[in-house]
């Protein structure tokens, strides 16, 4: 348990100071939901920031506070949905063999 709140932490840490766009950040959201993965074993390819959004969406707040508190970002996990969704949806039109 210890060792998945140090990998949590570091993997926000590591987020937060990565631009978007960049290999760094490409990096970070790879191996966050590999590790959400790895932790929760559920629902491949969401990260720990969407997890915690969707815990707000069923009235579970405390994860959110947290990944937004240390993202500095009140809207960091609904952003994190979004993007998620984006990755799919680019995903599934990748394999349609859509441009």
């Amino acid at each position: 348990m210890r060792a998945a709140l140090l990998i949590f932490v570091a993997l926000l840490v590591m987020g937060a100071v990565a631009k978007a766009g960049t290999l760094l950040h490409s990096f970070a959201v790879a191996f966050d939901a590999f590790v959400q993965d790895l932790c929760w074993n559920d629902t491949l390819g969401v990260t720990i920031s969407s997890r915690a959004g969707l815990a707000a969406h069923r009235g579970v707040l405390w994860p959110q506070r947290i990944v937004n508190f240390i993202m500095r970002n009140p809207h960091h996990c609904e952003a994190a949905i979004q993007a998620d969704i984006q990755r799919a949806e680019a995903a599934l039109a990748l394999l349609k063999g859509q441009p």
